[in-house]
């Protein structure tokens, strides 16, 4: 594997593995939302995540995004992916993957404004030195801080999450997502996401500005048990990273 194939891979990863009330953001969207789990209760949400660019597929698989709640408003993550990657003809390669943790605040409640306020600062690095080496995680660490809103409109749970990633070897970002959320069953909430994110350009190349147009959904099937799904791809100028397919297939377990 080359060194530019690894650096391809690096950042392929970096983009969305760094990438869930009436709230309808979360997985399986990349685009979250204020909800936090409640006092003392488990969010655990085990998906298999599949990205394929134009020489690139990159499976998490499990990818496993542990929540607690810590208090009414307050949220505690640890998301652990187990990484697969594949490039050209070549071998897969496996390996532990781009970790994140997060602490999640919503300091607005619905019930109290009509809407909802969070923040959800979240700081994310490679978990293995050989994943750096084999291109299956990136080298830099990240630090995102965005800032997310909910609101219910009718039948419809709106979200929107913008913020900033700062990138340590690498060029930071700027992220925006809105996802609307409707009941489209009694148990089933189907999900549309824009979710748009600016890379600055550095001495390496351009800026580049690419959107991700999501269709998820939520099918509750038993009362701690829900199944995840969802897939899309993004569009905008052609770069090494854009991504072609990204799908995700998971089940939440909350207790």
């Amino acid at each position: 594997m080359t060194v530019s194939a690894k650096w391809t891979g690096a950042l392929l990863l970096s983009g969305l593995l760094a990438n869930v009330a009436s709230a309808a953001g979360g997985p399986p969207l990349v685009t979250d939302d204020p909800d936090t789990p409640g006092d003392g209760h488990w969010e655990i949400n085990l998906a298999a995540v599949t990205q394929r660019t134009v020489g690139w597929y990159v499976v998490a698989l499990p990818d496993a995004d542990i929540n607690y709640g810590l208090g009414e408003n307050l949220q505690l993550k640890a998301d652990l992916p187990w990484t697969h990657a594949r490039t050209g003809g070549e071998d897969w390669q496996a390996g532990a993957g781009f970790a994140s943790y997060g602490v999640k605040w919503r300091f607005i409640d619905e019930d109290d404004a009509g809407f909802s306020v969070s923040t959800y600062p979240q700081y994310a690095h490679s978990m293995s030195g050989s994943s750096i080496r084999r291109g299956i995680a990136p080298a830099g660490a990240q630090f995102f801080l965005p800032v997310e809103v909910s609101a219910k409109v009718s039948d419809f749970d709106l979200d929107t999450e913008i913020g900033r990633n700062f990138v340590q070897d690498g060029a930071s970002q700027w992220q925006a997502g809105f996802v609307v959320g409707h009941a489209c069953h009694a148990d089933l909430e189907c999900l549309f996401e824009i979710h748009e994110t600016y890379t600055e350009g550095s001495a390496a190349g351009r800026s580049s500005t690419q959107t991700l147009l999501n269709l998820g959904l939520n099918w509750k099937l038993t009362e701690s048990l829900t199944l995840l799904a969802a897939a899309g791809r993004e569009f905008g100028r052609q770069t090494p990273v854009q991504l072609q397919s990204l799908i995700y297939i998971g089940i939440q377990i909350v207790r």
